[in-house]
């Protein structure tokens, strides 16, 4: 019988904010944000699906200008209510934050079992994860004492080997390999996103990262044929081996998206390995000042899927999700990528309901000018104090971005506007906008999107004919960048080391029936979800509304339904269950003082 990976597992669109818990707590990591709940990201606009392509949006306040004493930035953290041991994970993210001063994101993993009051046994593994303007990706492991990484057999930087507990908790650590170039934030979101995948068994956890123009045909096509790690060449890092019992270090791991601002990274590497200090002396500071540097500050997050491996048969479905509805969604191949082989024979043949998840198009434009002359695009960017940093090097009508790239040569970055060619060796205060806001064509000319009224002259630098911020602001570079020579990320501090402060996942119920095949064998299921949050220490009691749902929930209608104060000490933290206790002191206390006044008031009278 065949073996193979089935998917077991998938998160997208509502489905996966419905199956992740909103962190509400003080950051363990000493960072400048205030995590939102649920109810408050969707009222902010910080957490949406997209109606037409499913994919969901976390982000962060990027309108509002805050003071250093304040709690920080809003932002939000999500941890899956599931909990792993062993899979095969493939994330499709279309957009990570930019790489931009005073930023720390990450997608990762921890055992999360008893709200972390363990960690670090059952380890920590970051996915993705970097700070301020950094362009290449980091992978951590954070473990008890003893686990070695090994020495060969990826493709990535390695730095420190011993994953071990230490007083500054960096872990072992790779580096994406210097040829990788769209592995993280600028980069990664001019590519159209990609995918990171992590096949996790006994013997290792293994990460790949591939750009939107390079996802192997058995992840495009994994919903007809298995996806097949073995032909996916090497990782980029590995976890475990044989200095590290993958059993022993790595269990119960939920899985964690968040958006963290200064801290004890980004905050720490503060104008030591960038020259973000240039744009304020703190990290707190230019973050709390600069509120539209953020506006690229978001995940779109396509779909998680996580997949088993076991036999494959053609009457075989894998285990329901809890946040599976039953939407059906057809795959299309889409421009630009390549067509399915057409003698390949599905491994199984399954119908499995899943959320509107469909994946990016890859638009063949952004393949062909994602390189040009050792520069990598990182996208659309714009200034509010004139791109000091810049200077102009060439100009011409026909100018395009492989020659200005040319005229670059030596210099970092190289960018283009309205037929003038810039050069930088560091980007200063430019911050990424959308990508769709600079319009660049298919042979490469470059057409700048900027207001009607702009009238700045093409024949000075750029800082020079900048003759107010809204004249800046008018400006759009579309940069390049020689990412060759990008250092390894320095190491970063493990971020489940506080685990006192983490949520209570909240009970989700799943009705489904059972799965009968067709005349065709295929198999069909669909699966009826309530999603029931219960309240943990971190929700303030008022927030609990006491209604009903309208209406009973239809098949495939994911229906939230606020909490009622429960008197079940089962159905809320441990904090709260405490409180019997308490409450039987102060009932003691209350009627010892009555019987002392009694006492005492009829000795008086007597």
């Amino acid at each position: 019988m065949a073996t193979g990976y089935s998917l077991a597992t998938h998160y997208g669109g509502q489905g996966l904010l419905d199956s992740f818990s909103f962190f509400t707590g003080i950051d363990p990591n000493n960072g400048f944000v205030d995590y939102q709940s649920k109810e408050n990201a969707i009222a902010n606009n910080l957490v949406s699906v997209d109606n037409e392509y499913g994919s969901v949006r976390l982000g962060v306040d990027s309108s509002t200008t805050y003071l250093t004493n304040d709690t920080g930035r809003p932002s939000v953290r999500l941890t899956s209510q599931d909990s792993f041991t062993h899979g095969l994970f493939i994330a499709d993210i279309y957009h990570m934050p930019a790489s931009t001063c005073g930023i720390w994101p990450a997608f990762w993993a921890f055992n999360n079992q008893d709200n972390g009051t363990n960690w670090p046994e059952g380890g920590e593994i970051e996915i993705i994860e970097g700070a301020n303007t950094v362009q290449r990706n980091l992978y951590s492991a954070h473990t008890t004492a003893g686990c070695q990484a090994p020495d060969s057999g990826f493709s990535g930087e390695q730095r420190s080997l011993d994953s071990s507990k230490s007083p500054e908790n960096l872990g072992c650590n790779y580096a994406s390999p210097t040829a990788d170039t769209t592995s993280y934030g600028d980069a990664f979101n001019a590519e159209g996103g990609g995918v990171y995948a992590l096949e996790w068994d006994s013997e290792a956890l293994k990460i790949w990262h591939f750009s939107r123009s390079t996802i192997p045909d058995n992840i495009v096509y994994s919903h007809s044929e298995s996806p097949d790690p073995s032909t996916w060449g090497p990782p980029q890092a590995v976890f475990g081996g044989s200095s590290c019992d993958a059993d022993t270090y790595f269990f119960n791991m939920s899985l964690v998206f968040n958006i963290n601002f200064c801290g004890d990274y980004a905050g720490n590497l503060w104008g030591k390995a960038d020259q973000c200090n240039q744009l304020a002396s703190t990290c707190e500071e230019f973050v709390a000042g600069n509120p539209s540097s953020f506006s690229e500050a978001y995940w779109d997050i396509n779909f998680i899927d996580v997949y088993q491996f076991g036999p494959l048969t053609n009457t075989t479905i894998p285990p329901l999700s809890p946040n599976t509805t039953s939407s059906t969604t057809t795959t299309t191949s889409a421009p630009g990528t390549t067509a399915a082989p057409a003698d390949a024979t599905p491994t199984h043949t399954r119908t499995i309901t899943l959320e509107m998840a469909q994946p990016t198009q890859t638009d063949v434009r952004i393949v062909e000018r994602a390189l040009i002359g050792g520069y990598t695009l990182l996208g659309c960017f714009r200034s509010s104090v004139g791109y000091q940093a810049f200077s102009k090097v060439a100009a011409s009508p026909s100018m395009s971005s492989k020659e200005c790239v040319a005229s670059c040569g030596g210099s970092k970055y190289a960018g283009v506007y309205n037929g003038t060619c810039y050069c930088a060796d560091t980007m200063g205060d430019a911050s990424a906008v959308g990508s769709e806001l600079c319009d660049i064509e298919h042979d490469e000319k470059f057409s700048p999107v900027h207001h009607a009224n702009s009238t700045l002259p093409t024949n000075a630098t750029l800082a020079a004919r900048t003759t107010s911020n809204k004249d800046a602001d008018n400006v759009l570079l579309t940069v390049y960048g020689d990412l060759s020579a990008e250092p390894m990320p320095p190491a970063a501090p493990a971020m489940g080391a506080c685990p006192n402060v983490h949520t209570k996942a909240a009970t989700v119920l799943v009705t489904a029936p059972t799965a009968a095949p067709t005349k065709e064998d295929v198999v069909t299921a669909v699966v009826v979800q309530t999603v029931v949050p219960v309240i943990s220490s971190a929700t303030a009691p008022e927030k609990a509304l006491d209604r009903a749902p309208e209406k009973s929930p239809e098949k495939g209608t994911v229906v939230y339904v606020p909490p009622k104060p429960s008197a079940s000490p089962s159905d809320v933290m441990a904090v709260v269950a405490g409180a019997d206790k308490a409450a039987i002191a102060i009932w003691t206390l209350g009627w010892g003082l009555v019987l002392w006044f009694v006492v005492f008031g009829v000795m008086s009278v007597v």
